[in-house]
């Protein structure tokens, strides 16, 4: 299991947790979900202080809820309706198996997973935890939306309600982890923080290991701020064979997934493009490398997904730049006499 961030288990900051995420924006989408399905039981994992969870419960819905941290459990079960949901300790992996309908990791819970073993292994264990044509949804910042741009104290800071106040500052970028400090001050006046990281991946990351999970994943909003993922469980997918052919002058890649029935299909001329093709037909990668090296393409798929991969970052990196150049000169032009 993940460690759990210490501003997650001190019970000063869970205390302003409800208070800090007033009206998360998400949740009305996740009921809706859960309605329309419409999905008896529902897991809601990383459920944080049970707002989510108790309100599927209220309108109906079995619902299991799953945290790591024992505190925001504790105040999680004290909600008036909490008593009709099952709360339970740990990650996905304390899930039952073939148990659900539906399985939300809500509010950003993915970008939380730093460690890309931990939510592969996140997205199995879901995977194992729902029925046949279940579905899992989750929500995530795209590293486009550069949300940590305005993460400063003056431009962040937030005054609550209980006389508390909250802000984000100090953020860096290292590829698509975001490291910041998350600020508190209290009521009685103590200041408290944490050093924080986040991960935003990207799309065709996630499509790639759900995919190997055993999902089929829903088209996605390719213009929106935000990833919003819908996939559905399948069979884990494993192509047994690979060949790739050129016909007139067109690469043709056969695989074989040993149903008797080998897919000869045609290749698009962009070589990621290919690879991602093949991915969603259960091909890995090292399998597209040895049917490259096989056909004797002028080809290295695994460098050319580095560096490919290495590229989008430096881009990034230079968006980052021109936009701190661009803060340091307005903020020049506002003290200039």
């Amino acid at each position: 299991m993940s460690a759990t961030s210490a501003e997650y288990t001190d019970p000063r900051t869970v205390a302003l947790y409800d208070a800090l995420h007033p009206d998360p924006p998400e949740h009305p989408f996740y009921v809706d979900v859960a309605a329309q399905l419409p999905a008896v039981s529902v897991a809601d994992v990383g459920c944080g202080t049970g707002r989510l969870a108790a309100e599927l419960a209220r309108r109906g819905h079995r619902v299991t809820a799953v945290d790591p941290s024992r505190t925001m459990l504790d105040l999680a079960r004290r909600r008036p309706i909490g008593a009709l949901v099952s709360w339970r300790l740990g990650d996905a992996r304390v899930l039952p198996e073939n148990a659900f309908e539906l399985v939300v990791l809500a509010g950003g819970v993915v970008a939380e997973i730093t460690d890309d073993r931990e939510l592969i292994a996140t997205f199995a264990a879901v995977r194992r935890a729902l029925r046949p044509g279940g579905r899992l949804a989750f929500d995530a910042r795209r590293f486009t939306a550069r949300d940590w741009t305005g993460w400063t104290r003056a431009g962040s800071y937030r005054r609550l309600a209980n006389g508390a106040a909250v802000w984000r500052e100090d953020a860096r970028v290292l590829g698509d982890r975001v490291r910041y400090l998350a600020g508190y001050r209290l009521a009685d006046g103590t200041e408290l923080t944490f050093e924080r990281e986040i991960r935003l991946r990207s799309d065709v990351w996630y499509a790639t290991v759900l995919a190997e999970a055993g999902f089929r994943v829903d088209p996605v909003d390719d213009d929106a701020p935000g990833l919003v993922v819908m996939a559905t469980a399948g069979p884990p997918r494993r192509a047994s064979g690979l060949c790739f052919e050129r016909v007139a002058g067109r690469l043709w890649a056969v695989v074989d997934d040993d149903s008797g029935r080998p897919a000869r299909v045609p290749m698009p001329d962009d070589s990621l493009e290919i690879i991602a093709r093949l991915r969603l037909m259960g091909v890995a990668l090292d399998q597209v490398v040895a049917a490259a090296a096989a056909a004797g393409l002028d080809w290295d798929p695994a460098g050319e997904v580095r560096a490919r991969s290495e590229a989008d970052m430096d881009e990034w990196r230079r968006r980052d730049r021109e936009e701190r150049e661009r803060r340091k000169r307005a903020f020049r032009d506002r003290m200039a006499p």
